[in-house]
């Protein structure tokens, strides 16, 4: 008779333990984030004379803060580091236009500036133009 009770008991616990038991385990994750959308209103791309005051609000309605200051490096170089290495010439202004829209990486170290294709060549040269106009 004991057998029998340790047998149905071995056979009990052999069926429990066997059994599928799934637990949703919480995974980490190593992945970035996904840079969110913003665009500038479709009214403000027809610039009719870039300005230093229309390119701030340029860089004001997209994510630009998030990485520069015009006096603090943060993420990206400072607006008027920026403005000390390079001359105010429309040259330069197209040439910087030409990085906020396609991004960059290594004039400023490792980490690579985002692009920002949502914005026309106008926008951005309007932004640079700003940039720029922070030079002492």
């Amino acid at each position: 008779m004991k057998k029998q009770v340790f047998l149905i008991a071995l056979l009990a616990f052999a069926a429990f333990s066997c059994s599928k038991k799934e637990t949703p385990v919480e995974k980490e994750s190593n992945t970035m984030l996904e840079e969110p959308k913003v665009t500038v209103e479709q009214q403000d791309a027809k610039v009719s004379v870039a300005t230093p005051e229309s390119g701030l609000e340029f860089i004001n309605a997209s994510d630009c803060r998030t990485c520069h200051a015009d006096d603090t490096k943060l993420i990206g170089p400072a607006y008027k580091d920026v403005a000390a290495k390079y001359e105010n010439t429309e040259a330069n202004r197209k040439m910087l236009a030409e990085k906020i829209i396609k991004g960059g990486q290594g004039v400023w170290g490792e980490i690579p500036m985002a692009p920002h294709a949502d914005l026309t060549q106008a926008q951005a040269e309007a932004m640079a133009m700003y940039v720029l106009s922070l030079k002492k």
